[in-house]
């Protein structure tokens, strides 16, 4: 098959801009978790570590540190072939060779303190499905919005994330 970029975006792929995927309840982050990413990183910052820092500093506690918070998200385990998967991405109906997927950027907005044992929900939706043409091809790039919310339904933090989809191709292509 030849696509272009003018035909790969078919009608069927175009009615997904917008859809949304369930709301779902995130791991709630424990204390080990931020002493596993404090070991990892070297970041040992009072907010994450001490309350009375955190309440000091006007806080009601601990706060998480906010790149566990944009992690939590790409940590849902799905099992394979949900029809109610968390990333509606996957969902899409593109083309079977289109298997090739790489990042193309993202924006991330942290908007919110997020507390240590904080319950947070995520939903993601897609914002927008193009085809450019480059290098290696056609290609399909969807821009998916996730959105962490915590038990108040108030904004935490917000990825725009888009992904390049391509053709696998055989070495000899």
């Amino acid at each position: 098959m030849n696509e272009s970029a003018e035909t790969i975006i078919t009608d069927e792929l175009r009615d997904c801009i917008g859809q949304k995927g369930p709301r779902r309840a995130l791991e709630t982050l424990s204390a080990s978790d931020v002493r596993r990413y404090v070991d990892a990183t070297g970041d040992a910052n009072p907010l994450w570590l001490d309350d009375g820092f955190a309440r000091s500093a006007g806080y009601k506690g601990r706060l998480l540190p906010p790149i566990l918070v944009g992690w939590t998200p790409f940590s849902v385990k799905e099992p394979e072939g949900n029809a109610s998967s968390f990333d509606v991405r996957r969902q899409l109906p593109v083309p079977p060779a289109y298997t090739n997927v790489r990042n193309a950027g993202s924006e991330t907005e942290w908007l919110k303190p997020v507390h240590l044992g904080e319950p947070l929900t995520c939903q993601s939706h897609i914002v927008d499905i193009a085809a450019r043409e480059g290098k290696m091809g056609v290609g399909i790039y969807v821009t998916q919005l996730e959105e962490v919310r915590n038990a108040e339904n108030e904004l935490v933090f917000a990825r725009r994330h888009t992904v390049a989809l391509f053709r696998e191709r055989k070495a000899k292509e």
